[in-house]
């Protein structure tokens, strides 16, 4: 009974130290890159000129660079909550106790006292975290507010309790963006849902069309016009599917995405015959921006990597 007791606690420490040191890991890159950029800086090196927009304008300014992650114990947050607030932490801890549904508590106190326990908050869990198990929480690290909870209520759909609220006051705390278990899943992933019927059906156009549209470009290289008229058909076709799909949903900006690409794809069949290779290549890239302005309006991504058909929120088309 002792030899597997420790060969479970063994196996249970591994997992978690992979788990830290794979956070730690991503924050130190992060880290050094900002300290190279610092370094260069400070060395005279100068950053790499910026075209401007016209003579004697500033280049536009570059977007501000993403909070690298800084790693901690939730026994040091419990303890020095001041150092950490604001920024954007890793913590691997045990999960003391559920709160609520969005929920819960973790510390790495044996006391197991409220002084110890970091409370966190999720935007969801696709699965509940069991207490007593380890969990490798990332987020944003900030004293417990019951007013910053209502402000953040559209992404922190969390219900806390007045009484718990009132314990937990000015403690710290984690809006967390990640919640990683033992098995390095993240139970927090934002994951899509059924496909229905229609995104089966532009499923199926997407992965006809991805295929041909990308052939193109080598067929006109090629100057094969047995391939271009084979792929510019394939096109044709799936486009049609599409213009379709997007017309029983009542959305005309995409019908006519749709509707162009088709013609551009008429288009290209007919110059493949008269071998005019050079509109062939035009119209493809033309094809190829008019599939990318769909798919920013109305294709959205999950954090599987999985898409489906974006809904517009209300008031826009």
């Amino acid at each position: 009974m002792k030899t597997f007791i420790a060969a479970a606690t063994v196996t249970c420490t591994i997992v978690v130290g992979s788990l830290a040191l794979n956070a730690l890991a991503e924050a130190s890159a992060l880290q050094q890159a900002g300290q190279r950029g610092q370094r260069g800086q400070r060395g005279g090196e100068q950053p790499p000129a910026q075209p401007s927009g016209q003579p004697g304008q500033p280049a536009a300014p570059a977007a501000p660079a993403a909070k690298p992650l800084v790693p901690v114990a939730a026994s040091t947050l419990a303890a020095h909550p001041e150092n950490y607030y604001g920024e954007r932490v890793t913590m691997t801890g045990a999960v003391e106790q559920n709160v609520g549904k969005l929920a819960f508590s973790v510390d790495q106190d044996k006391t197991k006292t409220l002084e110890q326990q970091i409370l966190v908050l999720a935007p969801r869990l696709n699965s509940p975290v069991d207490p007593n198990t380890y969990v490798t929480v990332i987020g944003e690290a900030i004293a417990f507010d019951s007013a910053e909870l209502v402000k953040r209520a559209k992404d922190y759909p969390v219900e806390i309790s007045p009484e718990l609220a009132a314990k937990f006051k000015g403690h710290p705390m984690i809006f967390a963006t990640n919640v990683i278990n033992t098995s390095g899943v993240d139970l927090a992933a934002r994951l899509p849902p059924p496909m229905t019927a229609e995104e089966q059906a532009l499923q199926k156009a997407m992965k006809a069309i991805a295929p041909a549209s990308a052939a193109l470009r080598a067929d006109a290289d090629k100057m094969d016009a047995s391939l271009t008229k084979e792929h510019a058909a394939t096109l044709k076709q799936a486009f049609a599917q599409t213009e379709a799909i997007w017309k029983t949903k009542g959305k005309a900006d995409a019908v006519q995405f749709a509707a162009d690409a088709r013609k551009l794809a008429e288009t290209i069949e007919a110059d493949a015959a008269a071998a005019k290779w050079d509109e062939i290549k035009t119209s493809a890239g033309t094809l190829n921006t008019k599939c990318g302005a769909c798919h920013g309006a109305y294709r959205e991504r999950f954090d599987d990597g999985s898409f489906r058909i974006k809904v517009p929120t209300p008031g826009t088309k």
